[in-house]
């Protein structure tokens, strides 16, 4: 993929790679290297954002969602509200999204986002973005809402698009007070990301094209699969989004995490329980990785339910 992994050359260099990957991020993105808050993944943004800005000890998180985007704020000790009905402002709280939503893989309406922003906008809330998988969308350059009002704040990482999951960098985008705010938590927290890390993610998104491309091609063989799925299997169904992932529901069998269980000691599948992003009777169907293992797991399941 034309990244140096060479420890010898990193260690060469001057230390200023938290600088240089802030700039790189602000740089993609249009905005300031203030507005960039370095994180370990989105993991360590989402409960940053959570801890730090949910100040009205409220969060509204619609499901299916994620499962921290509404665990984090439970274990907080936040009332967590899983509806956006006009009851559930959080008036000085935070609403907490996934765009494009996890595990559903499709991309959030405009027009709901847009009124979740409203809402913040009137009751001095927070609209906290998961944009985890927003690059699936493959836009020509990396697209966000962070901008669209000082109320936002949106996340993502390098783990997922990008692949590299076990050097744990992420980010938040944030207005340069609330900016502020999310640093002292992170030093409080974890203090400082690995160097290393940071330079490798700094390579890789100046070649933020040569990935796209690779994920590109990944995403649209492997769709075909897990459509061809859905179209030769009994009793399940799904809409496929832009993500690498899909919910499907089934109509026959157990709940669904009694179904995971089914599913990996019978036919050696491994799926998601939707019961854990809120979505009974579905699985999360994840299809990221190699082709010949994803068709493999694909018969598995519709043996299975067939």
């Amino acid at each position: 993929m034309g990244i140096d992994t060479s420890f010898e050359r990193f260690a060469a260099e001057k230390d200023e790679h938290e600088r240089l990957f802030a700039e790189e991020v602000a740089r993609i993105y249009g905005a300031e290297p203030g507005n960039v808050v370095i994180t370990a993944g989105a993991s360590e943004a989402i409960f940053l954002a959570y801890s730090v800005l949910g100040s009205g000890k409220k969060a509204v998180v619609p499901l299916p969602n994620y499962p921290p985007m509404f665990t984090v704020p439970r274990a907080l000790g936040m009332q967590v509200t899983n509806s956006l009905s006009p009851r559930s402002t959080a008036r000085g709280g935070i609403y907490g999204l996934t765009d494009p939503n996890n595990p559903t893989g499709e991309s959030l309406q405009e027009g709901l986002v847009d009124s979740v922003i409203d809402s913040a906008r009137g009751t001095r809330g927070t609209v906290f973005v998961n944009e985890t998988y927003k690059e699936y969308e493959f836009p020509l350059a990396p697209r966000t809402r962070f901008g669209e009002s000082g109320d936002v704040v949106t996340c993502s990482t390098m783990t997922k698009f990008y692949g590299l999951g076990r050097f744990r960098v992420g980010w938040i985008l944030a207005d340069e007070r609330q900016a502020r705010h999310l640093h002292y938590g992170k030093w409080a927290v974890s203090g400082h990301d690995s160097s290393y890390s940071l330079w490798i993610a700094t390579q890789v998104l100046k070649k933020r094209t040569t990935f796209a491309k690779r994920a590109r091609e990944i995403h649209s063989k492997n769709v075909e699969h897990v459509r061809r799925f859905l179209r030769d299997t009994d009793g399940v169904s799904a809409e496929l989004g832009v993500g690498p992932f899909c919910l499907v529901s089934y109509k026959k069998g157990p709940g669904s995490v009694a179904l995971a269980k089914n599913l990996l000691e019978k036919v050696g599948a491994l799926v998601s329980p939707g019961d854990f992003f809120g979505a009974p009777r579905t699985f999360r169907l994840c299809f990221t990785g190699e082709e010949e293992n994803l068709q493999a797991g694909l018969a598995a399941l519709s043996g299975y339910f067939n």
